[in-house]
C-alpha cells in the first residue's frame, strides 16, 4: 500500500473532487455488522489550542497517531476512499477535529490499520454507513500512442511515493497504485488502471497543477516553467494519458455518527 505524500502528512486530503452521476442501486451494507481488528489502547480528545497542520504523524508498527483532523479525513483514511465518495451525515463531520493516538496489541498484525481505524470509528464516534454504486465521470490510464516510457523496473521494496504538489517521485510503484492512489487525489476523479503494464517501477513526474481534465471548465493553469499541466505532462513525460469515460464507483452514505464522549 502506498505511503501519502510525506508533505501533508499523509495525503489523504492531497486533491479530491467530483466523481460519478447517475445511481446504479446496489445492496445496502453496513459496515459496523462486520467483524474487524480493533486496536487496543485508544485516546480521542477534541482539538484544543490555534488551528495547525493536520494529518498523521509517523508511527511505527501500525500505531494511528492523528492530529487536527476530522472525523471525515478518519473514514477517507479508514475506508481508502476520496472525500467526495462520502454522502451524508452532521455537519459537525467537517468541522469538529480531534487529537486521536490508538495503539494496536502487542505483535499484532500492522498491516490492518485501516481496519482498526473502522473499529475505532464506531466504537468512539458510533459512525454506522453502507455503501451504494453509482455510475458517473470516471478517468481510465492507458497507454500513449507512442508507449510507455521513463519508467524503471524497480528491485523488490516498500512501495512509496511522495509528492510536493507539482513533482513526483515513485518508488516501486504499480500502474495500479499510480492510478488509483495519487492521479485519482490529483483530479478528484475515480482512475482505473488499463495499461496492461505489470509490475513495479521507478519514475517521476513534474507538472504544473491545473484546476481540472480536458473537456471541463477548468479555471487558470498554475505557472510552473518549464512543466505543463499533468495530463500533458503524463504523455511527455511517461507515455500514459487519461481518458474520460463512464464507470460505477462505490460511495459510503453515512447513516449516523456521534461525538465521543470523554476519555
Amino acid at each position: 500500500m502506498s505511503r501519502p505524500a510525506r508533505s501533508t502528512g499523509a495525503a489523504l486530503g492531497a486533491a479530491a473532487a467530483a466523481l460519478l452521476l447517475y445511481a446504479l442501486p446496489a445492496p445496502a451494507q453496513t459496515y459496523d455488522a462486520v467483524p474487524r481488528p480493533a486496536f487496543e489502547v485508544v485516546s480521542v480528545k477534541p482539538t484544543e489550542g490555534q488551528p495547525r497542520n493536520s494529518g498523521f504523524r509517523r508511527a511505527a508498527g501500525g500505531v494511528l497517531n492523528a492530529t487536527n483532523v476530522t472525523v471525515r479525513f478518519l473514514i477517507e483514511y479508514a475506508y481508502d476512499v476520496r472525500d467526495d465518495q462520502i454522502s451524508g451525515g452532521p455537519a459537525w463531520l467537517d468541522s469538529e477535529r480531534y487529537e486521536v493516538l490508538a495503539k494496536p496489541p502487542s505483535g499484532e498484525d500492522a498491516n490492518l490499520i485501516r481496519l482498526r481505524t473502522q473499529s475505532l470509528l464506531a466504537d468512539r464516534f458510533h459512525v454506522v454507513l453502507h455503501r451504494e454504486t453509482k455510475e458517473l465521470p470516471v478517468l481510465v490510464l492507458t497507454v500513449a500512442k507512442n508507449g510507455p516510457k521513463g519508467l524503471r523496473e524497480a528491485t523488490a521494496g516498500e512501495t512509496d511515493y511522495v509528492s510536493n504538489g507539482h513533482h513526483l517521485d515513485c518508488q516501486r510503484v504499480s500502474m495500479a497504485v499510480f492510478a488509483k492512489g495519487f492521479l485519482a487525489r490529483q483530479t478528484g476523479r475515480s482512475v482505473t488502471d488499463k495499461t496492461g503494464i505489470a509490475g513495479n517501477f521507478d519514475f517521476t513526474l513534474d507538472w504544473a497543477p491545473d484546476d481540472g481534465p480536458p473537456g471541463t471548465s477548468a479555471g487558470s493553469v498554475a505557472v510552473i516553467a518549464p512543466y505543463p499541466p499533468l495530463f500533458l505532462a503524463l504523455q511527455e513525460q511517461l507515455g500514459l494519458k487519461l481518458e474520460q469515460q463512464n464507470g460505477p464507483v462505490e460511495i459510503l452514505v453515512i447513516d449516523r455518527a456521534e461525538k465521543p464522549a470523554e476519555n
